[in-house]
């Protein structure tokens, strides 16, 4: 294996743990929402931070057409990346895990661009935006 192939396998794993491990704050407003406030990351009017639901999340309806057989999602991590001044956000990457805590499915492509709708999405937009703005004093 060359150097740079492990060094991107080594970053992959790495990334892949963060998620598991995190520590997760309940978002206000939306105790099954969960964020990990030493992933948020600011950069303008965007902030990333890994969001942790219950099951298959709204925010990613890409994992839903997933064919996973007779694996159930207990949980799921995304790295998403919120625009706190247009109302909006991207997935860039998720995690779903089984009952067990095993990953099922994993994905690093970026998702499009959408509207935050829903109360819990909009209760975890308005969470993670404060958040960066008060600097992760949550």
């Amino acid at each position: 294996m060359k150097f740079r192939e492990l060094v991107f396998a080594a970053a992959i794993a790495s990334a892949c743990a963060g998620a598991a491990a995190a520590s997760w704050t309940a978002v206000p407003g939306a105790p099954d929402v969960g964020i990990d406030l030493g992933s948020l990351h600011l950069e303008g009017a965007r902030a990333t931070v890994w969001v942790r639901w219950w099951g298959r999340p709204a925010v990613a309806p890409e994992l839903a057409v997933q064919r996973l057989g007779p694996v159930r999602v207990n949980r799921s991590a995304v790295l998403t990346e919120f625009d706190c001044s247009r109302r909006t956000l991207r997935t860039l990457a998720m995690h779903a895990y089984d009952g067990a805590g095993s990953p099922v499915f994993m994905s690093s492509v970026p998702g499009p661009v959408r509207p935050v709708d829903g109360a819990e999405l909009g209760w975890t937009y308005d969470a993670v935006c404060e958040a960066a703005r008060a600097g992760v004093r949550f």
